[in-house]
Parts: C-alpha cells; structure tokens; sequence
C-alpha cells in the first residue's frame, strides 16, 4: 500500500513486477503451488536475473549455463567469465533471497537455448 503513496521505484517492483509473473508464466503447476504462495506473502523476496554485464538485455548471447546433473538432480548454474556477471537485478540485488535465472540450458551435451 505504502507503493501507491510513493512515486519511487522500491526495492519490491521487481518481485511483484518480474518475480512473481515469471512463475506464473513460466512454471509448472507443481512450481506455482510451492512458490507462488510463499512469494505473495513475501516470506520470499524474488528478483529476476537475466541481463549480463556483456550482453545488455541481448537474451540470445547470454554465457550463464544452467547445466543439468543427473546424479544429483540438480542444475549447476555457471557465469564462466567477467562479462556473464548477471547485472541491474535492481535493488533486489541487495534483499532477495530468490531469483529466477535465464541461463543456456545444458542436458548430456546439448545446448538447448535460453532458458
């Protein structure tokens, strides 16, 4: 409520602005039942890292790689270089303790795009 009185980006536009549709859009029914609920009660702070410190908003030329592993059932998030530092998270860079992450998906060797 506090937003609507201040003409001010705050901290939380991204969460509500990126955060929160990205789920939404994006996720599974499975992904919308755990994490939507704990993000509209703020018990977690999201922001949304896509734009690379050398690639500007150009989504096709990012070099973060979530790569799949199998043995853990986990995905492996990797900036190899300087240049693939996810950038302007917004203030949320500071608070959030989520993030949704745009990254080349990688599974046995194939690169699958953004993801």
């Amino acid at each position: 409520m506090l937003r609507s009185y201040v003409d001010q980006p705050a901290f939380t536009d991204l969460h509500w602005g990126m955060f929160i549709p990205a789920i939404k859009g994006q996720g599974t029914e499975e992904q919308h039942e755990k994490w939507l609920p704990m993000a509209y009660k703020m018990q977690i702070i999201g922001c949304y890292a896509q734009t690379e410190l050398g690639h500007g908003s150009n989504v096709q030329g990012l070099e973060t790689t979530a790569t799949f592993d199998p043995q853990t059932d986990e995905f492996v998030i990797h900036s190899p270089t300087l240049t693939s530092s996810k950038w302007w998270p917004g203030g949320l860079g500071k608070v959030s303790t989520h993030a949704v992450v745009y990254a080349r998906l990688i599974t046995g060797a194939q690169d699958h795009g953004v993801h």
